[in-house]
């Protein structure tokens, strides 16, 4: 198991992906998740808990040490590669671009006469759904 996995197994309410997630701090009375975790490149676990606790306390109150929270092996010249881009990012632009696509399909479909600037900017939207796409 790798360390990531090794700590969320351990954590109560966590919430994230793709590197980053949140978690009720184990080492303090926390109803609301506090802990900021984050995977780090090289498979390394960093932790930030918003309540004060440190790292120490909060592994320790896991069952763990400081040690298991980095990989067996650190090969620090072939970092593990991750996506460039969160799919909710990705996401968020084809929605924002498909609704310009929409809107000018709508006014075509409606016989109405497309400005130069539109008809620009709705290839502008294609090219950006397009982009968005190959990062999926």
């Amino acid at each position: 198991m790798n360390p990531i996995e090794n700590l969320l197994g351990r954590l109560k309410k966590v919430k994230g992906r793709n590197g980053s997630w949140t978690a009720c701090c184990p080492a303090h009375n926390d109803g609301s998740p506090s802990l900021a975790i984050r995977e780090g490149e090289d498979g390394r676990v960093l932790l930030h808990c918003f309540g004060g606790c440190s790292v120490h306390d909060v592994v320790g109150a896991v069952g763990m040490q400081v040690t298991d929270l980095f990989p067996d092996k650190l090969d620090h010249h072939q970092p593990r590669m991750k996506p460039r881009f969160f799919a909710s990012d990705l996401l968020r632009i084809i929605e924002r671009e498909a609704l310009i696509v929409s809107i000018v399909a709508n006014d075509i479909a409606a016989g109405k006469t497309i400005p130069e600037q539109d008809r620009e900017r709705c290839v502008t939207a294609r090219d950006r759904i397009r982009e968005a796409l190959d990062h999926v």
